[in-house]
């Protein structure tokens, strides 16, 4: 078994551009999405349709502007103007402010506010809708409060909210996103790693000195796969290291549970490469295998995208049977939350499972014979 996972090592030792590449792609990669996938929306643009151009109204534009979550990029003196700001992409939203906003307000009435918002994107117009009720919230209270001192009453509110938020104070998604690419990324890797390592002795024509050396089939499997849980592994430090160092986003709980979860789960994600490298006639059939049972269900299915609850229950029993979702409840609950092995023992025991019962059949698979 060591023998054949010296061949095997020499093979990639010799390749030094595709070792690099091994090993230097995981950090490019998540460096790459880590900056381009961010669920935070700063600096949103928008345009003002300001028919009151009274002292209320530019109370009312001051709360927007001096908000980080927005940026006034246009003041518009024509109603006309707003269909085309819109669909050229130019603002997200127009605020129009009504002619009788500082007469409204004078008078203690609640007065309406237009927001005319680009719907196209779903999930930022609920966002943009969001900040928007925020700000509109702030200055309404500022309101209240100058309104009640005028009239010498004193300022009451039903309730007063004191969020305490957990494991992210400062809610920035990319504490949430890195260690999900982690796991994305190793799936991915892994299973292309070892896709082509069995179909490529069969192309070169070196298969026939595995079939008759005395190695046992599931030692040939095993020594093969060995160098490439040790290269996988320098990819998963490599990646905490870019996580820690790039993003500042670093383990809060165990890393050596980390560490220990992370060898089941290339172990799983290793031996589906190598089923499909016993299955496969050739290597681009191996790789295109490996790349569409690992990419599609791990980012659609895993709740790397999307989350579980939100899914129907055919596809949330489904998840189930995907090593990632498993993988990404252990990451995330130790980066985020440092939850230990009392909290995550089931989904450890889930990866174990996964490891025994894939690499067995990837065994059963791989026979000894031409």
């Amino acid at each position: 078994m060591l023998t054949v996972a010296r061949v095997e090592w020499i093979h990639n030792r010799r390749d030094v551009r595709s070792l690099f590449v091994i090993l230097a792609l995981p950090v490019v990669l998540l460096v790459l999405y880590g900056y381009g996938i961010n669920f935070d929306l700063d600096k949103l643009p928008f345009a003002v349709f300001d028919l009151d151009g009274g002292e209320a109204s530019r109370d009312l534009l001051q709360q927007f502007v001096q908000s980080r979550y927005f940026w006034l990029r246009e003041v518009i003196t024509d109603q006309r103007q707003i269909d085309g700001l819109i669909d050229h992409g130019r603002v997200v939203f127009v605020l129009v402010v009504p002619p009788d906003l500082g007469r409204t307000l004078g008078a203690g009435r609640s007065a309406q506010v237009q927001v005319v918002l680009d719907g196209a994107d779903t999930t930022r117009a609920q966002v943009a809708i969001g900040y928007i009720e925020g700000a509109l919230f702030d200055y309404s209270s500022r309101l209240a409060l100058q309104y009640a001192v005028r009239q010498g009453v004193s300022p009451s509110s039903p309730f007063t909210v004191h969020p305490t938020i957990l494991y992210n104070a400062d809610l920035r998604s990319t504490r949430f996103i890195v260690p999900g690419l982690i796991a994305i990324l190793l799936t991915i890797l892994s299973a292309l790693l070892t896709s082509t390592c069995i179909v490529r002795e069969r192309e070169w024509g070196s298969f026939e000195s595995l079939v008759t050396s005395p190695a046992h089939a599931t030692e040939i499997l095993v020594g093969k796969m060995i160098p490439y849980v040790c290269i996988a592994f320098v990819d998963v430090l490599a990646s905490m290291a870019a996580g820690r160092f790039v993003f500042g986003v670093y383990p809060e709980g165990s890393i050596a549970l980390l560490l220990s979860a992370g060898v089941l789960y290339l172990l799983a994600s290793l031996a589906i490469g190598v089923l499909f490298s016993t299955t496969a006639r050739t290597q681009q059939m191996a790789i295109l295998f490996a790349m569409l049972s690992t990419l599609l269900p791990t980012i659609l299915l895993s709740g790397f995208a999307f989350p579980l609850r939100s899914m129907p229950v055919e596809l949330r029993v489904l998840s189930n049977v995907i090593p990632a979702t498993h993988f990404l409840v252990i990451i995330r609950g130790l980066y985020l939350k440092g939850a230990g092995l009392a909290v995550l023992w089931p989904r450890l025991l889930a990866l174990f499972g996964f490891a025994v019962v894939l690499v067995t059949i990837a065994a059963r698979r791989f026979q000894k014979r031409l």
